[in-house]
């Protein structure tokens, strides 16, 4: 029975996993994709294809996260399964860049569903959250490094638009082995999930507790974003870098949260304020030095602290979410779209930068920007400690 349960949280870290490869697979390569395959010279396009898909995210997320109230969560999960599988072969048959932008969109819209895949994790994980939160973000990162190492190898290929077959392959034998996870499950539960009545104060709570975890989401996400756009082109110019190497300047904060697994899985609510604080210290110092940094050495240990951090502060705040929501699927894609906000607007934000200042101002920028982060993470963890102690004095004098 123990080596059942076990099979299955693996089966679906599997899955997590070709989600992330798959999806990041050839974006370090578009411009080079678009001219092979349709003969697209203007990296104007590339830009649009990618505002239009992150733009895409932004509205589906919380389309998902709503049904989810309505709908089994894992039932939505394997139709945007099947929709993606079907999406990508339709990818592998476009004869124009428009055509491929088109089922691009589609592909999103489905794959938007993927983020359920997280929470229902995270819901059946009970007493270990810290665990699950870990070990996924242990798993994301891992699948970016793998997918950003062998997309180099599927530019090269003849016919690098037939890679979307196999793709859409992985995303059918993914709602296989969903639904055959899930298959118990659906034998006892209906398919609309009852709503639980909400009091006009808990209603009041969870916008409250919506709009503080929005503004920590988008400031974290567009402040470690806007310095990614152009990092190799930085490093390139700053430190004589070849592009092999500024890959791999450029993985280290994914190799770096691989490796925070472990202090991941320490995490305790109890702590969870005052190590995110200091975590974000560390996260700052190592942003700023990055664009001041004028020595390799120096450069190479502030992306390391950036990394290790980073991960600390991103599982922190999942497992923050995941232990004060009421409507986890619901609140998680809301929040997503937030995530994919900052993404969106984190390349236009460096396009101005570098072109009104350096190369070095998008990591001065982020920093400010972090800054502003932290100012809003302390005021929100120290309005909430506060209320939650008036609440145990009340409870106290009324007992």
């Amino acid at each position: 029975m123990r080596a059942g349960k076990r099979v299955v949280p693996s089966v679906l870290f599997a899955c997590v996993f070709l989600f992330v490869y798959t999806e990041v697979l050839l974006s370090p390569f578009y411009p080079q994709f678009f001219q092979k395959v349709f003969g697209v010279q203007e990296f104007s396009f590339t830009g649009f294809y990618i505002f239009v898909c992150r733009l895409t995210v932004v509205i589906s997320s919380p389309i998902w996260g709503f049904l989810a109230r309505k709908v089994d969560g894992k039932r939505l999960l394997i139709i945007g399964q099947i929709g993606t599988a079907l999406s990508c072969a339709l990818m592998a048959l476009s004869k124009s860049e428009h055509q491929f932008l088109m089922f691009s969109i589609l592909l999103l819209a489905f794959k938007s569903s993927y983020l359920l895949l997280y929470t229902i994790m995270i819901q059946a994980a009970g007493n270990e959250r810290r665990k699950v939160t870990g070990t996924y973000h242990a798993v994301f990162q891992s699948a970016v490094i793998a997918s950003t190492i062998t997309s180099g190898w599927v530019i090269n290929l003849a016919h690098p638009l037939q890679v979307f077959w196999w793709i859409a392959l992985f995303d059918l034998l993914q709602g296989i082995v969903c639904f055959a996870v899930f298959r118990r499950g659906f034998a006892k539960e209906t398919l609309l999930e009852p709503v639980a009545e909400q009091t006009e104060k808990k209603s009041e709570g969870d916008i409250a507790f919506l709009v503080k975890m929005a503004l920590l989401i988008f400031t974290l996400h567009f402040s470690v974003n806007i310095i990614r756009p152009f990092f190799t082109v930085f490093t390139e110019e700053t430190f004589d870098m070849t592009s092999v190497g500024g890959s791999f300047l450029f993985l280290i904060p994914s190799l770096m949260a691989v490796l925070a697994l472990p202090a991941i899985k320490r995490l305790s609510m109890g702590r969870l304020h005052t190590l995110y604080k200091a975590s974000g210290l560390l996260l700052f110092i190592g942003l700023l030095l990055q664009g001041i940094s004028s020595d390799i050495g120096w450069f190479i240990l502030s992306r390391c602290l950036f990394g290790f951090f980073l991960a600390i502060c991103q599982a922190s705040l999942d497992i923050y979410l995941f232990q004060r929501s009421h409507h986890t699927h619901y609140h998680y894609s809301i929040l997503s779209s937030f995530q994919n906000l900052g993404l969106l607007l984190a390349p236009i934000s460096a396009l101005v930068l570098v072109e009104d200042y350096s190369l070095s101002s998008p990591f001065v920028a982020a920093s400010f920007i972090f800054v502003i982060h932290l100012i809003i993470a302390a005021v929100t963890m120290y309005m909430r400690n506060r209320s939650e102690k008036t609440s145990t004095e009340a409870k106290t004098k009324g007992g």
